[in-house]
């Protein structure tokens, strides 16, 4: 992709799919790390400029990379800002999955697998499935612009998503408030 950022829109779709168990911050990061390989590229002026970390295993081996840096990261905050971490590690929220473990793995692993596949359907010099292959059965699925829309529209509707599942998450908070069972329009409770 020319801009990294298109690679954000299917990481927030994923996050609103699986939002407890997903850090979107770790699947973007991933997504700016690999990028890196091709504005160094780029700024030498070598060709090709999807390298290594555009196939499957250097793009997941950088998702890992990334999560652990992301995980090292939160425990240098958590040192720093003890009460905060400790909020928002013990909360319900969305945040909660951007902190863990294996949310920070997953968003890596998706991170870096999602890359070279997106990649690969406008880049020629990408080869996905490089040591073994050097092949790019991605090439010419969609238009340039189709990608782009279609990732732009999986941003959209994972935005929707994640506020959904925020207002559902708040009417459900405001249900238990007052510690106890709401009052129904059932004539049998």
């Amino acid at each position: 992709m020319p801009f990294t950022p298109f690679h954000f829109g299917p990481g927030l779709a994923l996050k609103a799919l699986a939002r407890p168990v997903f850090s979107w911050s770790t699947f973007a990061l991933t997504q700016v790390v690999i990028d890196c390989e091709t504005l160094v590229h780029l700024v030498h002026g070598e060709y090709p400029i999807h390298r290594v970390l555009h196939t499957f295993v250097g793009a997941t081996a950088a998702g890992l990379a990334t999560a652990g840096l992301w995980l090292g990261f939160v425990r240098a905050t958590a040192a720093a800002l003890p009460t905060l971490m400790a909020s928002l590690r013990h909360s319900t929220s969305p945040v909660r999955s951007e902190l863990s473990v294996a949310g920070a793995i997953l968003g890596g692993v998706l991170g870096g697998a999602s890359h070279p596949f997106l990649d690969g359907i406008m880049h020629p010099d990408v080869r996905p499935f490089m040591p073994f292959s050097d092949a790019n059965p991605f090439l010419g699925w969609m238009g340039v612009g189709a990608l782009h829309a279609a990732c732009a529209l999986a941003g959209l509707l994972g935005l929707v998503g994640l506020l959904l599942g925020r207002v559902r998450a708040a009417r459900h908070g405001s249900a238990r408030i007052g510690g106890g069972r709401q009052p129904s329009n059932s004539p049998v409770d």
